[in-house]
Parts: C-alpha cells; structure tokens; sequence
C-alpha cells in the first residue's frame, strides 16, 4: 500500500465515519476531495480495494457568485461513499495548474454546516484567509452554499451548507 492510500485510509476511518442515518452534527467533516489523472481507474481501485460505491457523478458546476454572475465549470468528478456512511471520497480527474491559485480550490477538506453565515464568520474570526465567500453552487442532484477559506498553512477548507439533494 503507498503512502496516498494509506493516508486517505487514515482519512476516511479518523473522519468519524459511522453507519446510519445522516448525523444531525454540525459542524462534521462531509467530504476529502482528491485529484486523480484517470478517474475510471481511481473509480475501479477504490470500489475494489474498499468495497466504495460511486454515488454521483458531475460533469458540470454552476456557481452563482455574490454579485449574481454564474461562473460555468467543466468537470470529471465522482463521489464514492461507503455502503451505510455519509462521508465522501470526491474524486475529479484534472491536472493541477498551478498558474492558476483558484485552480487549487479543488483539492481541499470538506465541512458540512448548518449555518454557513456562522460558520464562514467563526473561520474568519479564527484567522482563516478568504478564498472565496459564501456562494450557492448548482450541480446534478445538489444545490449547496459554499465558500472556502485558506487556514494557518494555506489548507483549503470547504464550508458547505447543503440546501437540497445529496452527494
């Protein structure tokens, strides 16, 4: 087993992952989003070697920003899910660009919230560095509000308040 594997089997068992209905927790980690360079072979490892269903696929995202404009993204993305648990392992197959910083928003740690206003407030109030400030983000079979904030060592965190549908 590489270190990758280990450490997101680490991820996955330390994130509190425990089998029923949806925890009423908030906030809790939701998700670890990871980039990979074939996402049907990732997919093929990972429901393989850990028994995870692929519980959605996105080929596109619609972000509506603050000021209203919707920002259009192309994406190759997948959501796995062990059988009975609600966390995520979110994979989207791209290549890190690294001329763009936005572009490192993808690979980040997920926290689902309730109250995302209060949550992005208490980040910032913590020292956390905006990325991007809340926003309402379309995609098949989810609407959420989300915002990103940068933590002490650059870590991109997602604050996510889902509004309907599930990963």
């Amino acid at each position: 087993m590489n270190l990758k594997v280990a450490i997101i089997c680490g991820v996955l068992l330390a994130a509190g992952c425990t089998p029923g209905p949806k925890q009423a927790i908030s906030p809790r980690f939701n998700h670890v989003m990871l980039y990979v360079s074939n996402l049907e072979k990732s997919i093929d490892f990972y429901t393989r070697a850990f028994d995870l269903q692929v519980t959605n696929r996105l080929d596109t995202l619609v972000a509506t920003q603050p000021d209203g404009n919707k920002l259009v993204r192309l994406v190759n993305m997948a959501f796995l899910k062990f059988k009975n648990q609600d966390f995520v392992l979110e994979l989207s197959q791209n290549s890190v660009d690294t001329t763009n910083p936005t572009a490192f928003l993808f690979q980040h740690l997920g926290v689902d919230v309730q109250d995302i206003d209060a949550a992005y407030q208490r980040a910032l109030d913590a020292g956390a560095a905006v990325m991007v400030p809340v926003r309402v983000v379309k995609a098949k079979g989810i609407e959420a509000k989300q915002a990103f904030v940068g933590g002490p060592d650059g870590e991109r965190v997602e604050l996510m308040q889902i509004v309907a549908g599930e990963f």
